[in-house]
């Protein structure tokens, strides 16, 4: 009998012995997503004539109207030179860009993404306003 109780024991000391106590290393993540990729210009599949609606697109003074051509935007009261592009893989981009409108300029970053199907632009700012336009025919 005093050999299980020893064995049982020792089994239980064994489970306070000093060893590693440091925990396995865990491999480092990678959270920055796909790496952002310089452009020249605003993709081929960002340009066009976007707005709100069907009607928008039909109102040259729709004030939701968003111009995209290469290097430049054009919304309602202004008008931005686009200064640098970066990719955010394939449906995303974000660009920099330098407004004129209303008497004043400034710079401004904007967020783009398509939807799936390059029907729906979302564009987001900054500080995390949205407006979603529809592809104007």
């Amino acid at each position: 009998m005093r050999t299980p109780l020893l064995l049982s024991a020792l089994i239980a000391l064994a489970g306070c012995a000093p060893g590693s106590e440091d925990p396995a290393p865990v491999p480092a993540q990678d959270d920055t997503g796909p790496a952002a990729q310089a452009l020249n210009a605003m993709p081929e599949s960002f340009r066009g004539h976007w707005d709100l609606s069907e009607e928008g697109c039909a109102d040259e003074n729709s004030e939701m109207r968003l111009l995209i051509a290469a290097n430049t935007a054009t919304f309602y009261e202004s008008r931005a030179e686009i200064t640098g592009v970066e990719a955010q893989g394939a449906q995303a981009v974000i660009a920099d860009h330098r407004f004129t409108g209303e008497g004043e300029t400034w710079d401004e970053r904007l967020a783009y993404e398509l939807s799936e199907n390059g029907q729906r632009l979302t564009v987001e700012t900054v500080d995390g306003s949205l407006s979603i336009r529809m592809r104007c025919p």
